[in-house]
């Protein structure tokens, strides 16, 4: 299906294309992150794939690469598209935008569906039934467990992420709020990062502290000595390439050729059909559906990777994996 979307250029970085102030719009998603972030391409392909209205128009608030000191400008950048478009309905993507615009779209009295949310959103918003959307639930256990299967002999992991609002909510949430746990007997230690030297640091000695295997969650807002982000393909490679025990990821933009060897992943095409889903059902039925979790899990390794590792997949999640470059 052939989707006509009227984008805007990032406010912060660029400028805003309005519509005409007398024109109603019927959709405005709003983004937390940037087009070109994996993720978003990811729910954004899958959101696109489904949705039935074709007036659509996205904006951009690019809190992974700006200053955190610049949320809430480009929040108000946001909130201002809200005001000139005049939206039927709102679609925020991840917990900044939630956190951020939300409020506003509440206070409005705005339909709201929202992806990508890894805290509880009565948090950052007050939930009736003019809310609606999907939640983000890392697997931290069945992708614990499903490493078992794969290295028996695993006795301790440590699990990455950059120090950013969204990892918050996710050790909030998926974690319950422990930086140390036990999982299927196997110690599992949670380290978040801002700088990339000092994630650089904790790769090189985690075989030295007792490691066994590492999994990388988010790490798109680590900065270099200079306060620059450093890319994500940037510390994937880096990481993979230095690191001394094996690398898993829960994102399936981290696997691959020269990148992590593989995990149990959280489907981001599948945040995007089901937000969709419930704005096709308000703009057909004329009312929200219940918040919704996908949890399919999907296990994608790379066939590089477990070359490089020497590691052979057992039958019991061979029969169930997709196998990437």
């Amino acid at each position: 299906m052939s989707v006509k979307c009227r984008f805007n250029c990032l406010a912060v970085i660029g400028c805003l294309v309005f519509a005409p102030p007398s024109y109603a719009t019927e959709v405005l998603f709003i983004h937390s992150y940037h087009l070109d972030y994996p993720w978003v391409k990811e729910y954004r392909q899958g959101f696109m794939d489904t949705i039935e209205q074709t007036d659509i128009i996205e904006h951009q608030m690019d809190t992974k690469r700006i200053a955190s000191s610049d949320f809430n400008q480009s929040a108000d950048n946001a909130i201002q598209q809200i005001q000139t478009s005049e939206p039927k309905l709102v679609v925020l993507a991840d917990d900044n935008a939630l956190k951020l615009v939300g409020p506003v779209v509440v206070q409005k009295q705005i339909p709201l569906v929202f992806l990508g949310i890894n805290d509880n959103p009565r948090q950052y918003i007050a939930l009736s039934k003019n809310v609606s959307g999907a939640l983000e639930r890392p697997l931290l256990k069945r992708s614990v467990s499903s490493l078992k299967t794969l290295l028996p002999t695993t006795k301790k992991i440590l699990v990455m992420m950059d120090d950013n609002p969204t990892s918050y909510a996710i050790l909030a949430t998926s974690f319950d709020n422990k930086l140390k746990q036990t999982i299927a007997g196997i110690k599992v230690d949670t380290l978040l990062f801002s700088r990339f030297l000092d994630w650089q640091t904790a790769i090189e000695q985690s075989k030295a502290n007792g490691y066994d295997a590492v999994i990388i969650a988010n790490y798109a807002a680590l900065k270099d000595t200079n306060d620059n982000n450093v890319s994500l393909n940037s510390v994937s490679q880096w990481t993979s390439e230095h690191t001394p025990i094996p690398l898993f990821a829960f994102w399936d933009y981290s696997i691959g050729h020269d990148k992590a060897i593989g995990g149990l992943t959280i489907n981001g095409y599948q945040q995007g059909v089901v937000a969709a889903q419930h704005v096709n059902h308000f703009f057909n039925a004329g009312s929200l559906p219940s918040i919704s979790t996908p949890n399919r899990g999907e296990l994608v390794y790379s066939q590089q990777q477990l070359q490089k590792w020497h590691i052979t997949l057992p039958s019991t999640l061979e029969s169930r994996a997709k196998i990437v470059p």
